[in-house]
């Protein structure tokens, strides 16, 4: 580390709030809880994906289902089967948008709009049991206690 500056721990840290990773998953024809919310609610300022195991037709998107209240969809549907093993999957934070990757023509762009989680599940929508991928998450508790765990 240079003087003087935040190595890149710190500086994700200060900028993206805490830092969670899910291994890789074998994709299946569900909805699929990959991430829970305890305690409250937190600001969700980055999900990305890669793509371990490339996939035929399946489309794919994602859901925050609160233990009280409306399930939400947090993205639009996007058929992952042009992603190559390797490539990043993210959402732009609008639930209208669909998930991209870093091949489509809107480019791998991080989240623009940051997404509130209330206590519950985060979930990974596959229409096909065909590939695997794993995924990170940034984010910031808004209530005092609270914090997202890998399911």
């Amino acid at each position: 580390m240079v003087e003087g500056y935040l190595d890149g721990v710190q500086l994700r840290k200060l900028a993206m709030g805490i830092h969670l990773t899910r291994d890789t998953a074998t994709h299946i024809n569900a909805t699929t809880p990959y991430f829970t919310v305890i305690g409250g609610k937190v600001l969700l300022t980055s999900l990305v994906g890669t793509i371990v195991a490339a996939s035929g037709a399946n489309v794919c998107s994602w859901v925050a289902s609160p233990t009280l209240g409306t399930a939400q969809p947090i993205c639009a549907n996007l058929d992952i089967n042009p992603a190559l093993t390797g490539d990043s999957l993210t959402i732009t934070g609008v639930a209208s948008e669909a998930m991209t990757y870093n091949g489509s023509a809107t480019g791998l762009a991080m989240m623009g709009t940051k997404v509130i989680l209330n206590r519950g599940n985060l979930s990974f929508i596959a229409a096909a049991a065909d590939g695997s991928s794993s995924w990170e998450v940034t984010y910031i508790p808004l209530t005092d206690g609270a914090y997202m765990a890998v399911v």
